[in-house]
């Protein structure tokens, strides 16, 4: 008797099982046959339904959500309570300052945060980071995250949320012991640069001056290696020069320039000192001590041209003519002026070069400098051109220069009461042909025949012997 093998079991279920799949597809697809459109989508949405997996609740809730509401969910389930509290107060804060703004507002139209899932995940990282810390009280730690969060919204041009988080962190560096106030001094920084963003610059000011207090004998330094008190130094020369320039008062400006030059002398820049020394000499000009505005702007002078800054030299040359000028000292101001200009050419800075000439034509022409005064004014006239500026300033001044260089030669013309030198005015004139400086001709020229003598009928006559003329006696 034969005996047959084994029998596969395994394969014969399989094989059974996709024999009744196949049997199952074609009764369905025969059934489809006779079906209407409508139940054949029905079927459809079924099968889809019966290969996707269950949803719950949440997974529901987390599907038809927003990502800001999920994430407010997830801060309350972990217990970061403050955490949302804060994230919840900043958006509502924003939303109604965007109502008050109006709908003719940039705010308006800007992308509010709720639709931003990368600056929501770092405020969740963060947020929840500082709690965290807070909780146990380590405060260094609360700050840092504080100050990552102003950093990172700093660079993103959320300018609200980074003063928001500098002023959180500030808060929180009040409470640090153990780090000599370093903290403080920074947040302190932070804050006032915050503030002249906002050009708030007494607030500002304020909070810079804490700063140099603070770092004042100490040896901190930041990333790129510069000690606190000489960026303390720095920032608050630069506060005290933009408070200088948005007052009017002479005697107010001159004290915040005093404290920039001080300062900056203080926080070793010569760059900044030579700055602050112009703006001072500057001033001083303007209250009509022009001795003293000649020392400091000798001073920024020196430093510039060590620095060999073209720019600034040639700003404290025009301040220097100036000075000089109202002191009478008109050969130094034209040395000065020259300066300018020279330094102006060399680093291709046409628009000063434009000031430089007219102001060295001025003075050459009220000197009664005549033809250095329209060489300079035609120069001016020239590289305006070039820029592209119709300066009807150099026009005219230059029209001037050429009208008082030729008035001389123009006079002595009319002083000849010659027909040739009425002839050149004539054509200059016409023809704007300028020959008043030309030689007068040494040609000889005739006279004009004299015109036959027409008799007088008032005088005797008599007859001429032998002849039938009468002439007159």
């Amino acid at each position: 008797m034969t005996t047959l093998p084994a029998i596969n079991a395994k394969g014969n279920r399989a094989s059974t099982t996709s024999a009744k799949e196949r049997a199952a597809s074609n009764v369905s697809r025969r059934n489809m046959r006779f079906m209407t459109w409508r139940e054949r989508e029905l079927v459809k949405q079924q099968k889809i339904r019966d290969e996707k997996p269950a949803m719950s609740k949440v997974d529901t809730s987390i599907y038809r959500n927003s990502y800001k509401h999920n994430m407010c969910v997830e801060m309350l389930k972990e217990g970061f309570h403050k955490s949302f509290e804060e994230l919840f107060n900043l958006i509502e804060q924003r939303k109604r300052k965007r109502l008050e703004a109006g709908v003719d507002s940039v705010l308006w139209h800007e992308k509010s945060l709720e639709e931003q899932s990368e600056k929501l995940d770092q405020l969740w990282l963060h947020l929840t980071k500082a709690e965290a810390a807070l909780r146990v009280g380590k405060w260094e730690e609360v700050y840092a995250a504080r100050h990552q969060l102003a950093q990172f919204f700093l660079s993103t041009g959320d300018q609200w949320l980074s003063d928001h988080f500098f002023k959180s962190a500030l808060e929180t560096s009040l409470n640090i012991r153990l780090d000599g106030g370093r903290r403080e001094a920074e947040a302190n920084c932070n804050i006032g640069l915050a503030l002249e963003r906002n050009e708030q610059y007494k607030l500002s000011a304020e909070h810079l001056e804490k700063f140099h207090q603070l770092s004042v004998g100490r040896n901190w330094t930041d990333e790129a290696s510069l000690p606190h008190s000489s960026a303390a130094c720095q920032h608050l020369s630069r506060i005290y020069t933009a408070l200088s320039d948005a007052t009017s008062d002479l005697q107010e400006k001159q004290n915040y320039l005093n404290k920039a030059y001080s300062v900056a002398k203080e926080g070793s820049d010569p760059m900044q000192e030579a700055k602050a020394a112009l703006k001072l000499g500057q001033n001083y000009e303007l209250m009509k001590d022009s001795e003293t505005a000649i020392e400091y702007l000798n001073h920024s002078l020196e430093t510039a041209q060590d620095l060999h800054d073209n720019e600034l030299i040639g700003e404290a040359c025009e301040a220097l003519a100036k000075s000089h000028q109202t002191q009478g000292n008109v050969s130094r101001s034209i040395e000065c002026l020259e300066i300018f200009a020279q330094t102006s050419r060399d680093s291709g800075r046409k628009t000063e070069l434009v000031n430089a000439c007219n102001c060295l034509g001025v003075i050459y022409n009220t000197m009664g400098h005549y033809d250095n005064a329209v060489d300079h004014f035609t120069s001016a006239y020239q590289v305006s051109n070039e820029l592209g500026e119709l300066s009807e300033k150099s026009a005219v001044l230059l029209g001037v220069a050429q009208g008082n260089a030729m008035l001389n030669a123009f006079k002595h013309n009319m002083e000849i009461p010659r027909r040739h030198m009425m002839d050149r005015i004539i054509d200059w004139k016409n023809e704007r042909c300028n020959e008043f400086g030309n030689p007068l001709p040494t040609v000889h020229m005739s006279q004009p025949p004299t015109p036959p003598r027409v008799p007088d009928p008032t005088e005797p006559f008599r007859q001429v012997e032998g002849s039938d003329l009468i002439v007159t006696e």
